[in-house]
């Protein structure tokens, strides 16, 4: 299966809680695409994303919290790369993933000049710092208690989404289904003949649909997805590498450390440990909010 959007019935709910709450929302796709949004970013953001190696740092951020919000299925806040609060929220029915909410682009109740020398530190990279500082002082700026208002509100909007249908699933290729078990089930153990027999579709022909979509084998795809799961959970610091391993579907923690470096070009302890350093010393809120 895979879903179809009711365009309008979703624009104007986007469009009414951005008149209530005044912050941009967002419906992604679950594969981590825009579909529909309710209001342009805010100036700092687009700053920030008007650069190539920006860009590249926001989906990257994004792609994390919203891993994170399916596996908590439920809200997720964070501070993001660049410093500001975010908020990602799953939108599901009957037990199935159809899409995200995510909504943000604000600061916290942190002292401004301590939030300042922060985003100073992880945007120090930026070109032009003085027309950032402007854009930082525009920046609404909220408390945890309105912070998890508006993610209450949200995931009750999320369900309802699912319940009335405004994204509801239609058939999937043999390509998307696919992609969708393998987003469903990494973290059990898969094999070719595994995913075969649940998907009924012979050994060969999904060999020929992974090559041809992907241009990787099933292997390859399956790899990849835990990769991601694995980081995604690393940027929490608080589960040990054989954890990681076991929770994305590795029982062997040596397979785990080469499958990992030789995607990432680190070991899981290594880029474990430069994640937090880029988030520890300076961090102004957990980056998830509890």
């Amino acid at each position: 299966m895979m879903p179809a959007y009711d365009f309008d019935k979703l624009e104007k709910l986007l469009n009414s809680l951005y008149l209530i709450t005044d912050r941009k929302i967002t419906l992604k796709s679950c594969d981590f695409n825009d579909v529909i949004t309710s209001n342009s970013a805010t100036e700092f953001c687009r700053l920030i994303q008007s650069t190539a190696y920006g860009h590249e740092k926001c989906i990257a951020c994004n792609t994390r919290a919203l891993i994170h919000a399916r596996h908590r299925n439920g809200a997720y806040l964070y501070r993001c790369h660049a410093g500001l609060v975010d908020a990602a929220i799953p939108v599901t029915a009957g037990g199935r993933l159809l899409a995200y909410l995510m909504y943000g682009q604000v600061l916290d109740e942190s002292p401004l000049d301590d939030q300042w020398m922060y985003i100073e530190r992880q945007c120090s990279w930026y070109s032009d710092l003085y027309a950032l500082r402007d854009a930082f002082d525009r920046l609404n700026h909220l408390d945890q208690k309105i912070l998890w208002a508006y993610a209450d509100i949200l995931s009750a909007c999320a369900s309802y989404i699912g319940l009335q249908e405004y994204v509801k699933q239609t058939e999937l290729s043999e390509a998307q289904l696919l992609a969708s078990y393998i987003e469903e089930n990494y973290a059990k153990e898969l094999t070719l003949g595994i995913i075969s027999t649940e998907l009924g579709i012979g050994k060969t022909k999904l060999c020929e649909t992974a090559r041809k979509n992907f241009d990787c084998s099933i292997q390859q795809l399956i790899r990849q997805r835990r990769v991601e799961a694995a980081k995604a959970l690393m940027t929490t610091g608080n589960m040990s590498i054989r954890e990681i391993a076991e929770a994305v579907g590795i029982s062997d923690s040596n397979y785990f450390v080469k499958v990992f470096k030789g995607a990432t070009g680190y070991t899981p302890l290594r880029y474990k440990r430069m994640i937090q350093k880029s988030a520890g010393s300076a961090q102004l809120m957990p980056p998830e909010l509890t």
